[in-house]
């Protein structure tokens, strides 16, 4: 049991926070797909929320108990026939592994594109850049079939990182990575005992193309003594001279054993404009939610500008990003033409978004 808990967390986790989060156009069928890949997202989630429910049955068991009421209406019936008793989860058999379903390729490459959106978050953080502010270059840095795996799922890393060029390379020397050895001392010191003294005094003098040849090789001869990878932990960094590149990047590094992420940080004007209409886009869903509507609800979205310091032409901004509003709020936001009065008005709320005060509202159409 104390086994099957974890991995059942990780099942979720895996769910909502990769699946649903990268997937929510499919699933609601505006991914300009067709109904077709529209209905295949819906069924792959139903049938890992039914999964799921039985899975988790006896250790959630009110709550799998009130999701499977509630999904159990859209079970066809040929499947609740293969229940002797399917008035409650509780009466279903615990689901059977499904070998079939596996695809080691398909785990791979999922699992690279996790590791580098976790890493590029990291870089974010570090930086304190909202994720809704566009950047300009991610450099993955990795093995080739690392590589290949984020190769293919390039277009949800750009999405989820708010990235606009994603560089895929093996070359850490162009992007000039440092490598240093660090040795686990205490173990290293009992089996060396004096020679570890040479060891010592020998390892900040190592140069960087003898620690690349022990990444590739496993051994390396120090003053005499013959080190494995057992013996020394090679630990990367970004050169001091390379955060802040001549051609006006400014990189934020994250770093794992094999993999490394390059966030270019530096501010690019051409990126504002959209940074904008992305944060315009966010106040407004927060909006529709507060109105409690709907993402099929349609109604007409305004805005008026209060206040504006910067004299930030915000027609062109929201003009300029025209698709960007469409994909996301399945509307344009338009300026308030006349005051709206009685049943009209749904909702409206007068707002600072960066240096703007403005006025957005929701409206019947």
């Amino acid at each position: 049991m104390y086994t099957v808990v974890p991995r059942l967390l990780h099942a979720i986790d895996d769910l909502t926070n990769w699946y649903i989060r990268f997937n929510r156009k499919r699933l609601k069928g505006v991914a300009g797909l067709g109904l077709e890949d529209n209905k295949d997202a819906l069924n792959t989630l139903f049938e890992v929320l039914f999964t799921l429910v039985r899975a988790l049955a006896p250790f959630m068991p009110f709550l799998t108990d009130h999701i499977y009421g509630l999904i159990k209406q859209y079970l066809p019936d040929e499947i609740l026939a293969t229940f002797p008793d399917s008035r409650s989860v509780h009466f279903l058999q615990i689901p059977a592994v499904r070998e079939a379903l596996f695809d080691d390729d398909i785990q791979r490459r999922v699992s690279a594109m996790q590791k580098v959106i976790e890493l590029g978050r990291k870089a974010r953080d570090k930086r304190t850049i909202a994720l809704k502010v566009p950047v300009f270059t991610l450099v993955v840095i990795a093995d080739p079939q690392t590589l290949a795996g984020v190769e293919s799922l390039k277009t949800y890393v750009e999405e989820e990182l708010n990235v606009r060029n994603v560089i895929l390379t093996t070359e850490e020397e162009k992007y000039n990575i440092v490598l240093e050895a660090k040795p686990d001392w205490p173990t290293l010191g009992k089996k060396l005992k004096k020679d570890a003294q040479k060891v010592r005094k020998a390892l900040p003098n190592l140069k960087q193309d003898q620690l690349r040849t022990f990444l590739k090789e496993k051994t390396i001869s120090i003053d005499g003594i013959e080190l494995g990878e057992e013996d020394l932990n090679i630990v990367r960094s970004l050169g001091q001279d390379s955060s802040k590149a001549a051609d006006g990047v400014d990189w934020e590094a994250a770093f794992t054993k094999d993999a490394i992420v390059l966030m270019d940080c530096a501010s690019h004007p051409e990126l504002a404009n959209e940074g904008l209409a992305r944060d315009l886009c966010n106040r407004v869903q927060k909006l529709r939610k507060r109105a409690n509507l709907v993402p099929t609800d349609d109604v007409r979205m305004e805005y008026k500008v209060v206040a504006n310091p910067d004299e930030i032409d915000v027609a062109e901004v929201i003009k300029s990003q025209e698709m960007l509003f469409v994909s996301a709020l399945r509307g344009g936001l338009d300026p308030v033409k006349e005051d709206v009065a009685g049943d009209s008005l749904i909702f409206e709320e007068q707002q600072e978004v960066q240096n703007l005060t403005i006025l957005l509202r929701l409206a019947k159409l």
